[in-house]
């Protein structure tokens, strides 16, 4: 997926907030009071749904020791070097710019892209995605702000 076309997408559909499943009910429900430009947000309808599953990125015994669900993980992630092999150049999350960061690379699977795609199985959301973006790009450069 291009960058034009993600772009497109997220413009197209706006930041009402959509059911992220069609049994979802009450959960999201739930959700909907949790802004995306916050951390407590992002972790509930994106990391804790779509990044722990199967354990991979839990608070127990988190992949690459990347926990996104325990509070704190701005702090963890902002402006963070990659530790996977051959990706090292790569930085996590530059805040302020989810086009930069590497996380999202990860998720929109792009061509060129070090490591493999995540989600591990399937691929996140375009809400989950339009989430992230939003969380990146509202995070001020300088620490101690969301």
């Amino acid at each position: 997926m291009t960058w034009a076309s993600l772009a497109l997408l997220l413009v197209a559909c706006g930041s009402d907030v959509a059911p992220l499943r069609p049994d979802a009910g009450a959960r999201d429900a739930d959700l909907s009071s949790l802004s995306c430009l916050e951390e407590e947000g992002v972790r509930a309808r994106v990391f804790e749904r779509h990044c722990a599953d199967a354990d991979c990125h839990d608070a127990d015994d988190p992949e690459a020791g990347l926990d996104l669900v325990s509070p704190g993980v701005t702090e963890r992630i902002r402006d963070r070097p990659s530790i996977l092999e051959g990706c090292g150049d790569r930085i996590l999350v530059r805040p302020g710019n989810a086009r930069a960061s590497f996380m999202l690379d990860k998720v929109l699977a792009l061509e060129g892209m070090c490591g493999d795609p995540m989600p591990a199985e399937g691929e996140l959301p375009l809400e989950g995605r339009r989430c992230l973006v939003e969380w990146i790009d509202a995070m001020s450069p300088e620490m101690g702000t969301p």
